[in-house]
């Protein structure tokens, strides 16, 4: 009886050996497991795109003029404060206009003289023709009257001309604006000495509503813009002659509240640097935009009825560029695919993914430096799950 007891303990240890070494090494298996680390994803989602274009440009006066002086005298004073908006024909200076008004009583006098010679000239020219016929005087003293008389005629015209050129230059003292528009600082002050036809400048003013984007670009990018619009079935004629609309951003990324017009009539292109000069119009009716400012251009192109983009980060560039698909059993495959363009901070592939198809889009350098084989599938901008492992959270009350 002591012995069947005995046999029966030592069968009962034996197996609880046995369970205890197996369930050891289970779990001993279990820790040798690779982890699943989760990498984010996108599915590719082929959509209709408009293509568009950057290009950087800088902001330009539709109209700049400078004022100099047109004729020579003393400033006495400015009436324009600087920095306002000031209307075509509007009065910025005075020149001292003193010694014009003095050369216009000068050429009246002239020209009343001139008038009184002429008047005696011509009497005398009257008695001596009939005095001619009667040959009571030679005709070489009536000759000498009609050239006294001409020259009474040529003083006139001189007196008369000489008015003009005296009423012009007192209303050139008076110096207006040429066109509308923000004028700038005063670049003379009162007391200051202006000459004309020097190249002293008075003050600037700038037109600007609507600027000019001054756009340059090599010549063959150009090109390629136009051919990009013809593939899109937009005519380069009419685009010269109605312009096409193009969206504006700030140098931080703030987009203009207004549409502009690309002006492909004003191309040309520099033969010693290879770059195209082109040119776009801007809306500025309520005067926020200045000359001088940096901005850039959206062109747009041509419309894609399905186009694949994906986010930068998911694409290796280099000779190939290449991606990482997602397989069914979450195990990953590189996959070489062909980049158009950047679009929008992505993308644009024209071959190498089909619809429906799961690209990675970040997590594989972790994945690659630990020789991984498979990983754990996660909408990209999704948190990942908990790993596996981690703690529990407790329940309150615990």
């Amino acid at each position: 009886m002591k012995t069947k007891k005995l046999l029966v303990n030592t069968l009962l240890g034996v197996t609880l050996l046995f369970a205890h070494i197996a369930n050891a090494e289970k779990s001993q298996g279990q820790e040798k497991q690779p982890p699943k680390l989760p990498v984010g994803f996108v599915t590719v989602k082929p959509k209709p795109l408009s293509l568009t274009k950057n290009l950087p440009g800088r902001l330009a006066a539709v109209r700049d003029a400078v004022v100099r002086a047109r004729v020579t005298g003393i400033v006495e004073k400015r009436f324009f404060q600087e920095g306002s908006y000031v209307r075509a024909g509007e009065q910025l200076f005075q020149i001292d206009d003193r010694p014009f008004r003095a050369s216009l009583a000068t050429a009246k006098a002239q020209l009343a003289q001139a008038q009184a010679t002429r008047k005696l000239n011509a009497g005398d020219v009257k008695r001596y023709r009939s005095l001619l016929k009667s040959k009571a005087v030679s005709r070489q003293v009536y000759e000498q009257a009609q050239a006294r008389l001409a020259s009474a005629n040529a003083a006139i015209e001189s007196a008369k001309a000489a008015i003009t050129q005296a009423r012009l230059n007192i209303e050139y003292a008076k110096v207006t604006a040429p066109i509308d528009g923000y004028i700038g600082q005063a670049d003379v002050t009162e007391g200051a000495l202006v000459s004309a036809g020097s190249a002293t400048q008075m003050a600037q003013i700038q037109q600007i509503d609507p600027l000019y984007i001054n756009i340059k670009q090599p010549a063959t990018q150009i090109i390629k813009i136009k051919q990009m619009l013809i593939k899109g079935g937009v005519s380069i004629k009419d685009v010269e002659k109605m312009g096409i609309g193009v969206k504006v951003f700030f140098d931080d990324g703030t987009a203009y509240a207004h549409q502009g017009k690309l002006l492909f009539a004003n191309v040309s292109s520099d033969p010693t640097t290879g770059e195209a000069s082109l040119r776009a119009k801007l809306p500025n009716p309520d005067h926020l935009l200045m000359p001088g400012l940096y901005v850039r251009v959206e062109i747009p192109q041509a419309k894609i009825d399905n186009a694949v983009l994906l986010p930068q980060q998911a694409v290796t560039r280099g000779k190939t560029d290449t991606v990482f698909v997602l397989n069914d059993d979450n195990t990953y495959t590189p996959r070489p695919i062909k980049v158009v363009q950047s679009q929008n901070n992505q993308w644009l592939v024209s071959d190498g993914l089909k619809a429906g198809e799961r690209v990675i889009v970040d997590g594989m350098q972790t994945v690659l430096m630990m020789h991984l084989k498979t990983v754990t599938p996660v909408p990209f901008g999704k948190k990942p799950p908990q790993q596996q492992g981690g703690q529990k959270p407790q329940k309150k009350g615990q």
